[in-house]
């Protein structure tokens, strides 16, 4: 057996990648913190001596209605805004081998995410108190898998490993135990079984 020097591509696209963006404050927050309107000025009346008919009754009764002062509603604190789950990679930054959102002392845990310059996904991976953890997928860039590795507490994890080519076809498939690769297998672009990591090129 083996030992295999894994290495991923991942880890370049997370390094020194983008800029610090303000987060725009949703409207319902917006709303939530917008000052209360002004209670309008309740209208009194002067008392008269005089009898008054059932018309000026109801007109007084429907002025003192409308002149209630309108109750307002409780008010409840503004939670905070929660923590994103799937984040791209220009939030992200990587502090001693540990992966952080940009501002944020607390290790990440969730999915970034890195797009090609088309939109299409380049690459998602599971994070967990920073580190990778769990199934890591890159993509081609017209959508296609290109490779899909599986990681545990940043370390490569035991399981099966996948390559695929640009078309589809499968490029390679190996299994991985105890951190040494037990077998390896070799396609061409063809969908023939080579027996090479260089044959499996062409």
């Amino acid at each position: 057996m083996k030992k295999t020097l894994l290495v991923l591509p991942f880890l370049l696209f997370i390094n020194g990648c983008g800029v610090d963006e303000e987060v725009e404050v949703p409207p319902e927050i917006k709303e939530a913190l917008s000052e209360p309107e002004e209670p309008k000025e309740e209208i009194i009346e002067e008392p008269t001596n005089e009898v008054p008919s059932e018309e000026n009754t109801l007109d007084s009764t429907q002025t003192e209605e409308s002149s209630v002062e309108p109750q307002t509603q409780e008010e409840f604190p503004v939670s905070p805004l929660s923590v994103p789950d799937n984040v791209s990679t220009e939030e992200i930054e990587i502090r001693e081998g540990v992966q952080y959102l940009k501002d944020s002392d607390t290790p990440y845990t969730g999915t970034v995410f890195k797009l090609h310059d088309n939109g299409e996904k380049e690459m998602e991976l599971n994070l967990k108190d920073g580190k990778p953890d769990g199934v890591i997928v890159t993509y081609y860039g017209n959508g296609q898998k290109k490779e899909q590795s599986n990681f545990k507490d940043g370390k490569p994890a035991d399981g099966e490993w996948f390559g695929w080519h640009e078309n589809g076809q499968m490029k390679v498939k190996m299994i991985i135990e105890g951190g040494e690769t037990i077998s390896e297998e070799f396609w061409n672009s063809e969908g023939e079984q080579v027996d090479s990591s260089l044959e499996s090129e062409s």
